[in-house]
């Protein structure tokens, strides 16, 4: 099977113009986030003791790591073979420590601390070996954790009083919390330069929400969609919007101008955005059975007929270039060469440079992500070929806590290793009946490696510890 990333460029030549969507007016609103909530006072750390000691004769090395999270809620930093362990809670502090998330400089990780004895929870970070700590209190245990472009503040998100609350702990100087905007359901995107936040919130709004200042209406009545995306670039904001009853994935420059549809849809849509190769993996989940046309002749203004635009037909992965063109089916495999059509897709993410994709297919359904009795399998695209990976049982953690928000997830964290050869992930491997934390080569047909015990692996976006210092 030969799908070629060339392939987009060419259809897109070949196709009629994107769609010109009315352009949107950015209305500045009332503050719609919750009441101020008074931040507790930083806590400084002379000696922090959730730090772990390490052993006297360890040798640190730098290089790209993974940060892995066990079922005892501990967490340790290993290079991309499982060696050169490097503790970094201690288990005798009595703590549960999870989500894991590096810095994009990858300098330092940062992690959400919870206490048995109904203490508040915290946000800590720290670079790989400990170093550099800091912590800070936050009103509820999040759930998510996403740093900025500036590597200076992690975004939380937690429960809140009217649903998810998002904030904000700055790490620049002493820490701080600062609760910035709240819905159910919520996803979030930080903008490049790290001012301000896109937010789709409750179903109902998209909204442009800076850290200091009003928030403004992006679109009052968004499309059925989950995470938005905010990149660098001219037409950095990728969202679904509604026009006459009619979903579209558009694209768009800040607060919506210049707004492009590049399809339209019939369903709940789920995608991931390549910043680097300005490419687009999509799908369009729906129970309902009715059919999909092949097009949708769209009017906007009268009834004036504007353009034709593709359709993404439902519980297909399609690629498609933010540039707009025709899409590329990845599965079900429109050639019949890869098995499994009728599987379910329960996630996919770009590799770091954006030329490849990986995503889970949902072999054998579970019963609840909670009871590890489902079984996953890998697939790969690399830009001009699929191909097939291990099969697992995933963790709990990966099943219940990660993949169903993978849209959102993949903009805090990756399973890629930065050199977009390797994956991580946690599980049962079938064949050997090993659980752990496994990498796989992409390329390679030898058999996944066990790098160690634990609930979920996250890998570093850069040689963790190897740079001078981080912007904190």
């Amino acid at each position: 099977m030969i799908l070629t990333l060339a392939a987009l460029a060419a259809a897109a030549c070949s196709t009629s113009p994107d769609m010109a969507l009315p352009e949107p007016t950015a209305t500045p609103v009332a503050t719609v986030g919750p009441s101020p909530t008074p931040a507790p006072s930083p806590t400084p750390i002379p000696d922090p003791p959730g730090r772990a000691d390490l052993p006297d004769d360890l040798e640190l090395e730098p290089g790209a790591r993974i940060a892995i999270a066990d079922a005892a809620g501990q967490i340790t930093t290993v290079l991309g073979d499982g060696t050169n362990a490097v503790p970094l809670t201690a288990a005798d502090e009595g703590t549960i420590n999870r989500f894991p998330t590096w810095s994009p400089d990858a300098n330092r990780l940062a992690w959400v601390t919870t206490a048995p004895d109904g203490a508040a929870p915290e946000v800590r970070a720290a670079r790989f070996d400990g170093t550099g700590w800091l912590q800070q209190e936050v009103p509820a245990g999040p759930f998510l954790l996403m740093w900025d472009p500036s590597a200076s503040r992690v975004a939380t998100l937690a429960p809140g009083r009217a649903g998810f609350e998002l904030g904000v702990v700055d790490l620049a100087e002493a820490p701080t919390y600062t609760p910035i905007d709240e819905g159910a359901p919520f996803w979030f995107s930080w903008s490049p330069d790290a001012d301000a936040f896109l937010v789709h919130a409750s179903g109902l709004r998209l909204d442009v929400v800076p850290l200091d200042g009003a928030p403004q209406v992006l679109e009052p009545l968004p499309g059925s969609f989950q995470a938005p995306a905010w990149l660098p670039g001219p037409v950095p904001l990728v969202y679904a919007d509604r026009v006459d009853d009619q979903d579209f994935l558009v694209v768009a420059g800040d607060l919506g101008s210049g707004r492009r549809a590049l399809a339209t849809f019939d369903g709940y849509l789920q995608f991931t955005v390549a910043a680097d190769s300005g490419l687009i993996a999509l799908q369009v989940l729906d129970e309902s059975l009715a059919p999909v046309p092949e097009t949708i002749t769209a009017s906007f203004q009268g009834d004036e007929i504007v353009d034709i635009i593709d359709t993404i037909p439902r519980d297909q992965l399609t690629v498609m270039a933010t540039f707009g063109g025709d899409p590329i089916v990845l599965h079900p495999d429109p050639f019949g060469q890869v098995p499994d059509a009728d599987a379910r897709v329960v996630s996919f993410m770009w590799s770091p440079d954006g030329s490849q994709l990986a995503w889970l297919l949902e072999i054998e359904a579970g019963q609840g992500c909670e009871t590890e009795t489902a079984v996953y399998e890998w697939r790969f695209w690399t830009g001009s070929a699929i191909t097939t990976g291990p099969r697992f049982v995933p963790t709990p953690t990966l099943a219940c806590d990660y993949l169903p928000f993978f849209d959102q997830f993949e903009q805090a964290v990756t399973f890629w290793s930065p050199e977009n050869d390797r994956i991580v992930y946690a599980g049962t491997d079938l064949r050997t009946g090993e659980r752990g934390v496994f990498v796989h080569t992409i390329a390679s047909t030898e058999a996944s490696r066990r790098i160690g015990e634990g609930e979920i692996g996250i890998w570093s976006p850069d040689a963790a510890g190897s740079a001078g210092a981080s912007a904190v």
